[in-house]
């Protein structure tokens, strides 16, 4: 018995020697978080919160990230809601229909990583179109009907004065297949965003955007942010900050260096990269989209991630005169400044000469 005895006490005591780190060794490991991506492919522009960070800046904030694809921004959320992911860089069309249909849900935003709008309408450069009340009653192509700019479009034609019954919606896609049907005709107009236009417009087709004073940048903004579970906002401030800080600093950087960013995304997914074509065409191809959605990413007094209440509101109104929730909700039931500041404490100077420097 005795012996029996000893011998549990030298394997306890080889496991105990065991968890005890070395000189030297960091006492903690790096803890996991896996982030929910609402496309199943991470394209160029949505660098500075997948790719980037993953290389760059997680891991010394102490983070193990792994960034998935989910197919949709609402299967995304659900996949926060039930605790499969830690956080989804969403849209918050998105999240404002989640939370009505579900108020206790407990999802918020914590940072914005795109502020503008920007799925505004854009037509051919060289279209009589002018203003947003111009296109009632014209034939705008979308995605897919049932894409979050259909209802967009007609809050939008409402607000300019329009009637946005008398809009016509057509399935497009995107690329090729949507610069085809608005250079024959078959459409007055598209609705897509930001990456979408860069990507027709690499093709040579030039379009110009159509925009209006109500939807200027400091009147609407929060377009789409880093979304997590409220209890994580008070329970796990420290893995939040440290995920947002590690996007701040890939904004920094993306707007330093684009080029680099484009070459340490192709990295990460290298199913990105342009097939069948030079370096310098892939590049180019790669570049538009995401210098398309940098123009998009503010920083309202200076501040990475921030946004106004004029902002918020502005964006939730067209929400309501869209149709996709019915009232204006209370602003803390879905965003959370509370960590903006201490999320923007890193030295810029020292991410600016990294992204000059950078070297593949």
């Amino acid at each position: 018995m005795t012996t029996k005895r000893q011998a549990l006490r030298t394997l306890a005591l080889t496991a105990a020697l065991a968890a005890v780190p070395l000189i030297g060794q960091t006492q903690s490991a790096p803890r996991k978080v896996i982030v929910g991506g609402a496309v199943t492919t991470m394209q160029t522009l949505a660098a500075y919160f997948s790719s980037l960070p993953t290389e760059l800046y997680w891991k010394e904030e102490g983070l193990d990230v792994e960034v998935i694809g989910l197919p949709g921004a609402n299967v995304a959320l659900q996949a926060l809601q039930a605790k499969k992911v830690d956080m989804v860089p969403g849209t918050h069309s998105a999240l404002f229909s989640l939370l009505e249909k579900f108020p206790d849900v407990g999802l918020k935003t914590y940072f914005i990583h795109t502020s503008a709008l920007n799925s505004l309408p854009a037509v051919l450069d060289k279209s009589s179109l002018r203003g947003i009340r111009d296109l009632a009653g014209k034939t705008v192509g979308v995605q897919s009907l049932a894409n979050s700019q259909v209802p967009m479009l007609k809050a939008l034609l409402q607000q300019a004065g329009g009637d946005p019954a008398s809009l016509k919606f057509l399935a497009v896609g995107e690329g090729v297949e949507a610069a085809h049907a608005l250079t024959t005709g078959r459409v007055d107009a598209l609705s897509l965003y930001d990456g979408l236009y860069a990507a027709i417009e690499a093709e040579g087709v030039k379009l110009r955007e159509i925009s209006a004073d109500f939807v200027a940048r400091d009147k609407v903004g929060f377009n789409a942010g880093l979304i997590v579970r409220q209890e994580d906002i008070e329970k796990n401030r420290a893995m939040l900050v440290g995920l947002a800080r590690g996007v701040a600093k890939s904004i920094l950087f993306a707007q330093t260096n684009p080029e680099a960013a484009v070459l340490i995304h192709w990295k990460v997914y290298p199913a990105t990269k342009p097939r069948g074509v030079s370096e310098a065409e892939a590049m180019r191809k790669s570049l538009m989209p995401l210098q398309a959605r940098l123009k998009n990413v503010d920083m309202p007094n200076g501040l990475f991630g921030n946004a106004t209440d004029e902002q918020i509101r502005g964006y939730m109104n067209l929400m309501v005169a869209g149709g996709q929730v019915k009232a204006p909700m209370p602003l803390d039931k879905v965003w959370d400044a509370s960590m903006i500041r201490e999320i923007n404490n890193f030295d810029r100077e020292k991410v600016i000469r990294q992204a000059r420097e950078w070297k593949p």
